[in-house]
């Protein structure tokens, strides 16, 4: 198996040719244009049918984007960072090529079959070192040919998410387990996935520069790229709502999202709006005077089986839309044949790694490691906030579940 792991350190004219070669290779892998087109597919007595390989996600609509929990609302983008909105022409910078790449176990072994664990129970506090140990052992039993990074979410949470944030329908609001495996490719090198790991626990006598981990640095010192989706390697597949209209596979995973700015602080009343360089996913590197850091962001993707077949969805239009670098076969909705949602938010997570923060940047692009500045995340804006992580209880499962927040959502479908 080919590993998605791309990095990004390459120049525009490089990132373009090899994005074009890796979409062709997917158009071929899924049979666009031939007599194959079925054999991307996966039929199993227990599942709905299943796409395999590299299909591509193209020219998106982006249905919600909410920015609303933080000031300036530049700090929160659903567009691309200036330097890749080129990749994308004649799409938008707020329509980002998406590429899955679906696996599926197909071992006799059947290691990806475990049973859902007890969901948040009200009446017995459920220590979250508990749950995040019943977490690692059914990992534990994966097939070992899987390797998923990050570590996927534990259970309790994930049904705590499904009951309060996702809106799943059924009583299995943590879904079930499948045989299928899901990669991000071509987004971001593996070394800007790695955890907050430098601190545990909040202790109010450390202070910021202490409590915060290392910046993601080029060998030159400067920050590395800014990170708008993440790349999670191997992430298993949930089915949630079986048999009913919503039913749908799922998975989501955190990450570290990060733009450069110019500013991160409101304009005074002489002087309304955001800053103009700060709009449509940030300034340019080069342009920064501070990169801001969302740790614990989800990245949620919904892939609906069924409102194709009830004819309560079709997928985007083609007709009129461009191509991306001039190829007529780069034109949305791509090669992904069922209905997708990917949805950006900061809901769940863990609470001892889950900050905003901005690190000032120096004339020579350098940053300034001594002085961070927290910055504001009202998960509740527009909506709901619900267990919040700063006094909420560990028992029902997860932390800032609700509707509110900030918000990007993408979507292949009408």
């Amino acid at each position: 198996m080919a590993k998605p792991n791309t990095p990004p350190n390459k120049s525009a004219r490089e990132d373009a040719t090899r994005r074009k070669r890796l979409l062709l290779g997917a158009l071929v892998a899924s049979g666009e244009h031939s007599d194959e087109v079925p054999s991307i597919w996966v039929n199993l007595t227990d599942f709905p049918p299943m796409p395999t390989g590299d299909l591509t996600i193209v020219g998106p609509d982006n249905t919600v984007a909410r920015s609303g929990c933080t000031e300036p609302s530049t700090m929160w983008s659903c567009s691309l960072p200036k330097e890749q909105h080129d990749s994308v022409k004649p799409y938008k910078p707020d329509q980002p090529t998406i590429i899955l790449q679906i696996q599926w176990d197909n071992s006799t072994r059947n290691d990806w079959k475990t049973p859902n664990e007890d969901p948040p129970s009200l009446k017995e506090r459920r220590g979250m070192g508990g749950a995040a140990y019943a977490g690692d052992t059914i990992r534990a039993r994966e097939a070992p040919d899987f390797e998923p990074s990050p570590s996927p979410p534990k259970f309790q949470e994930m049904w705590f998410l499904g009951n309060t944030t996702d809106n799943i329908k059924s009583d299995k609001k943590g879904g079930e387990a499948t045989p299928f495996y899901i990669s991000l490719v071509n987004s971001v090198e593996e070394s800007s996935r790695k955890e907050l790991t430098k601190r545990q626990e909040l202790d109010v006598n450390v202070s910021l520069p202490e409590v915060l981990p290392s910046p993601d640095l080029n060998e030159n010192g400067a920050p590395k790229p800014a990170v708008l989706l993440p790349q999670p390697v191997q992430q298993p597949v949930r089915l949630y709502d079986r048999g009913l209209p919503t039913e749908h596979y799922g998975f989501y995973t955190y990450f570290k999202r990060t733009i450069f700015l110019k500013s991160v602080t409101v304009l005074n009343d002489t002087k309304d709006g955001d800053i103009p360089l700060d709009e449509d996913g940030g300034c340019r590197e080069t342009e920064a005077d501070f990169v801001a850091t969302w740790s614990e962001t989800r990245f949620l993707v919904q892939i609906w089986t069924r409102t194709l077949a009830a004819n309560t969805s079709k997928l985007i239009d083609p007709t009129g839309q461009g191509a991306i670098d001039g190829s007529p076969e780069l034109i949305r909705p791509g090669t992904m044949p069922y209905p997708v949602t990917v949805t950006m938010d900061t809901h769940g997570g863990d609470p001892g790694k889950k900050f905003v923060w901005a690190w000032p940047i120096d004339d020579r692009q350098k940053i300034d490691e001594e002085n961070p500045k927290l910055l504001a995340n009202d998960i509740g804006a527009g909506g709901t906030w619900i267990n919040k992580r700063s006094r909420g209880d560990e028992k029902f499962g997860g932390f800032d579940g609700g509707t509110g927040g900030c918000k990007c959502q993408w979507v292949n479908w009408v």
